[in-house]
């Protein structure tokens, strides 16, 4: 378990942190053609669409209620439904993700309350165009519209992400809708959590058909109580032990129920070629994936057949309506587990939750879920997908073992790749997250210091680490450090295809296992040969034996070896026991 460290400095100079409504930007543009909103400045959203846009290479719709001096002070009521009226009449998206930010959660407005209010309208005026459709005159479809509260002086893009896919299940599968033990109970439960944060949620008339009065705001809290309680046998910790994180029963199949879909709510630390993969592996047991967000059918570097305003993939509203349906939910990263739970408890889906899927300990957990899940056994590719990251892990160890790394990212994708790197003997000297989540508290490292890029520098630089892991604001740090970059996580602006990375299954883990050794092994490299150079240019100056010794102090310093002998190996497996270990009977 992981000692969290906040630094003491009070101000921020090089942040790694990143806002809360990037972070919702990032689900909806995961679902089919969707349009965020950023309800705040128009500078809120023009920082974010660059950043994305860099990031992904892909054009980014991003709308923003654009609020000015004026308007912050005298009220942005206007300035919101102007933008919702001229969104819907011109982009026509299918959803819209309205996202607050600092300047209107501030202001102490009711912003809820005048969604709400717009949206009753709208019901009465698509009430009308209803029975104007029934005349022969067409209309246009009501997009589901989903506010989240994600002010930006709090929080960061995690805790964005986390928010925008709790509130799109609320919205998906409301309260209301649900067959409850006892209203005064749910009342109750609704005003105990109404001191605390709430999800501004609303869904529009894309809905099934509700009075229009149902439509209301929900506490993004607990989720709710059922009538039954749903219990089930643990899956089976062999071959890797971890704590089960299955709960509810399995769904019934008939005219309720899908009994082959498998609802994946997915974390940010997941890639599209991660999202490609876990939906793969979960067909090869004959079930149905449904992810939510799928950005690996938007922003995956695809090229759209002609160009749009909204989104050109991703999970449509249709796939969405179909997530009651489930009969299990697969919470894919720390940052999914608060959507999951919610979703299971709604629906009385059977709930595996998984704090990443990097490395052969989570991986075979989930392969050993499905499994039991389906009651197969693992098909053959995805056998010969474990076998080679095994292999993988014994290649690397001999390059990695020992190698002192200093990591900054997200909470979800510092614990898988830091998670993944001390799997192969690597030495974690440095960890660093923007921002507390809960899944850091059972990190595999000593410490987690939340801070700056600062504080991250002169950390690793004390702690004199080899290899920098991180986003692409970290590469100038591994420059200064002298130490070999490994580019992970968001954004990465200064490479080509971050999208079509993995770093996560077996395949993923295999990739990014294998990328961190061959940048040690390039970095290592051309430090022998900057080290030839000055021992040349030393011996010029007749200072041969002199030279020799400070070079070869220079590439100790550097962390180099001589080109004929393997790495130091501090934390190397030497049992062989321990090796054996590895190939243990599998799941698979």
């Amino acid at each position: 378990m992981a000692r969290i460290v906040t630094t003491e400095r009070g101000a921020t100079i090089d942040p790694l942190k990143h806002s809360q409504p990037l972070g919702a930007a990032m689900v909806f543009l995961g679902l089919a053609g969707s349009m965020p909103i950023m309800h705040g400045s128009m500078g809120c959203a023009s920082f974010a669409k660059a950043l994305l846009t860099r990031h992904f290479n892909e054009p980014i719709p991003l709308q923003t209620t654009a609020i000015s001096e004026v308007t912050a002070v005298f009220g942005s009521g206007e300035s919101m439904v102007a933008t919702l009226d001229a969104i819907r009449k011109k982009q026509r998206p299918e959803i819209i993700g309205l996202l607050t930010t600092g300047v209107t959660e501030v202001s102490g407005e009711d912003i809820g309350g005048q969604l709400r209010a717009y949206l009753a309208a709208w019901a009465d005026a698509d009430a009308d165009t209803g029975a104007a459709a029934e005349a022969g005159v067409e209309a246009d479809a009501a997009p589901l519209i989903v506010g989240v509260s994600t002010p930006d002086f709090i929080g960061g893009l995690s805790d964005g992400w986390s928010a925008a896919l709790e509130a799109l299940i609320r919205a998906v599968i409301p309260a209301d809708e649900l067959v409850l033990a006892d209203p005064d109970e749910l009342a109750e439960d609704l005003d105990d959590r109404a001191e605390g944060r709430t999800a501004l949620l609303a869904a529009s008339a894309a809905s099934p058909p509700r009075p229009a009065d149902a439509v209301r705001a929900i506490p993004a809290a607990a989720s709710v109580r059922t009538t039954t309680a749903h219990t089930h046998p643990a899956v089976p910790d062999q071959p890797v032990t971890r704590r089960s994180g299955a709960t509810g029963e399995t769904g019934s199949a008939g005219e309720e129920g899908t009994p082959d879909l498998v609802a994946v709510l997915a974390g940010p630390g997941l890639t599209a070629a991660d999202l490609d993969e876990l939906a793969e592996l979960i067909r090869s047991f004959g079930f149905t994936p449904l992810l939510v967000p799928d950005l690996s059918s938007s922003v995956d570097g695809h090229l759209a057949p002609a160009w749009q305003p909204t989104t050109t993939g991703g999970t449509t509203v249709a796939d969405l309506r179909r997530l009651p349906r489930a009969r299990a939910v697969v919470a894919a990263g720390g940052c999914a587990a608060p959507a999951g739970e919610l979703l299971a408890a709604r629906t009385g889906a059977r709930l595996f939750t998984h704090p990443h899927l990097s490395g052969l300990t989570e991986m075979d957990a989930l392969v050993s879920e499905l499994m039991s899940l389906s009651t197969r056994t693992a098909p053959t590719m995805v056998r010969r997908a474990r076998e080679r990251l095994a292999d993988g892990l014994l290649d690397a160890h001999f390059v990695l073992g020992g190698v002192r790394v200093a990591i900054a990212a997200e909470p979800d994708t510092l614990v898988a790749a830091g998670s993944l790197l001390r799997d192969v003997g690597a030495e974690i000297v440095t960890a660093m997250a923007p921002t507390y989540a809960p899944v850091l508290d059972d990190a595999p490292f000593d410490e987690v210091v939340l801070g700056d890029l600062t504080e991250f520098t002169t950390r690793a630089r004390a702690a004199d680490a080899q290899l920098v892991v991180g986003s692409s604001h970290l590469r100038e740090v591994a420059h200064r450090l002298g130490a070999a970059y490994l580019p992970v996580g968001f954004p990465i602006v200064d490479r080509l295809g971050a999208a079509l990375a993995g770093t996560a299954g077996y395949t993923g883990s295999l990739r990014l296992l294998l990328d961190a050794a061959n940048r040690v092994l390039d970095h290592t490299a051309a430090s022998h040969t900057a080290a030839s150079h000055d021992t040349a240019g030393h011996g010029t100056g007749g200072r041969s034996a002199a030279g020799h010794g400070t070079a070869s102090t220079e590439s100790a310093a550097s962390g180099g070896w001589s080109e004929t002998d393997l790495p130091h190996q501090a934390r190397a497996t030497a049992d062989p026991d321990e090796l054996d270990d590895l190939f243990q009977e599998s799941p698979c």
